[in-house]
């Protein structure tokens, strides 16, 4: 009787013990799992958020601005071009104005919540989609950053596009409740396109002083 009592009594411990092995399992699992789960959600919304907002804000600055605002293009008596330039102090009064748009309405956006599937969490694809749903609160602050940019490409005899654009670079620092997380977006806004018609120099000016020269002809 005794040893019979002992040897349920080993079962019992034994079967305590391997549930315990296996609840500590799953939970470092789901800890494992929980951060790039919080992060790829996080990512995603802010991604979509981000780029919404950052194309309606460069809308509003681009529709205040035309081709020549930019650029200053001279020709002679006979129609050839003897000079293309950039109006510098209008540029960088575009970019600031667009940098501090996009920033603006990025931070205006405040807090946001991202609702995660329990199944999410386990790391099986099968499962991912189910469960009830984990709410998690985003805090973000952004700073952006805008570059302008020229492209020339040739398109006929005597025909050259011209097209400038502004790259947005924005960095945003999100306070989530596990960890804080960097999120970086860029994208590439047309502001304004010419096509030049007729002979063109082999250099563009690039600055009000003319310092600076960018082929543009390759």
């Amino acid at each position: 009787m005794k040893k019979g009592r002992k040897r349920k009594k080993r079962i019992y411990l034994l079967a305590f013990l391997a549930l315990i092995v296996l609840l500590g399992l799953c939970l470092f699992n789901l800890k494992k799992n929980v951060r790039p789960v919080v992060f790829t959600y996080c990512d995603a919304l802010i991604s979509a958020l981000g780029m919404e907002s950052i194309n309606s804000s460069a809308a509003d600055v681009v529709a205040l601005y035309e081709y020549s605002d930019f650029v200053d293009l001279k020709r002679g008596e006979d129609g050839r071009i003897l000079y293309l330039g950039t109006n510098t102090a209008t540029v960088n009064g575009f970019v600031r104005s667009l940098a501090l748009r996009c920033e603006n309405a990025l931070n205006a956006l405040g807090k946001q919540e991202i609702v995660i599937p329990a199944g999410a969490f386990t790391g099986s694809p099968l499962i991912a989609g189910s469960g009830p749903n984990v709410k998690v609160d985003v805090t973000f602050f952004s700073t952006v950053h805008c570059d302008f940019i020229t492209s020339f490409e040739n398109v006929g005899i005597n025909q050259t596009r011209h097209a400038i654009y502004a790259k947005i670079e924005v960095l945003f620092n999100t306070v989530l409740p596990i960890a804080e997380h960097e999120i970086s977006l860029e994208n590439h806004i047309l502001i304004a396109e010419n096509v030049i018609i007729g002979e063109i120099p082999n250099v563009y000016v690039a600055s009000e002083d003319g310092t600076d020269y960018l082929d543009l002809i390759p």
